[in-house]
């Protein structure tokens, strides 16, 4: 039986976490667009799912080349989005790790981190642009609905800023970390 659930996820790896749980349920993601997880019943824990962010779009050949090799190491590419791209791989073949040493998830990281504090900055300059408005809505006496409208964009807009600014953050600090033990290693 399939069935659509619709979540909102800023953090891949709770959102990876979160597939893995629904496996452990019974249930395999057939597909995703957008806050949209398509779902099937399967054996509980069949699929082991991992998410990653690739440095082009899917249909680049680099990109092409990258999910084909994961193809052949027995992962199955499931969905894309933008640059998002969703995999599984039966548990009973074992682990399923995508970044074998520590440079790709340093690499990885960084990708994602640079995702966030670009989409970060949007947010909050989109939001300063939102303060103009509100000016005007005081200035030329539009109804309070107008006023109260787009002050709760300007805060939803520096919300979510904020949150995807920490999210940088969080990232810079873990290839920071990742960067030290590689250098122990080494």
């Amino acid at each position: 039986m399939r069935r659509a659930l619709w979540k909102w996820f800023i953090n891949y790896e709770k959102e990876e976490r979160w597939l893995n749980e629904m496996s452990a349920r019974g249930f395999a993601l057939t597909d995703f667009f957008f806050c949209r997880y398509t779902f099937e019943d399967s054996l509980p824990g069949e699929y082991t799912y991992r998410i990653e962010l690739l440095e082009h779009i899917p249909s680049h050949p680099e990109s092409q080349r990258y999910i084909n090799f994961l193809e052949e190491n027995s992962a199955e590419h499931i969905a894309s989005w933008h640059r998002w791209v969703y995999f599984r791989r039966k548990s009973e073949d074992g682990p399923f790790y995508i970044y074998s040493d520590i440079d790709s998830r340093i690499a990885h990281y960084k990708r994602v981190g640079t995702l966030y504090l670009c989409v970060g900055i949007a947010e909050i300059c989109v939001g300063a642009g939102q303060l103009g408005i509100i000016h005007s809505n005081i200035k030329y006496g539009y109804p309070f609905t107008w006023f109260s409208m787009n002050l709760f964009i300007l805060a939803l807009l520096w919300s979510l800023g904020a949150v995807l600014l920490l999210m940088w953050n969080r990232l810079r600090k873990r290839n920071k970390v990742l960067k030290q033990e590689k250098n122990v290693w080494e």
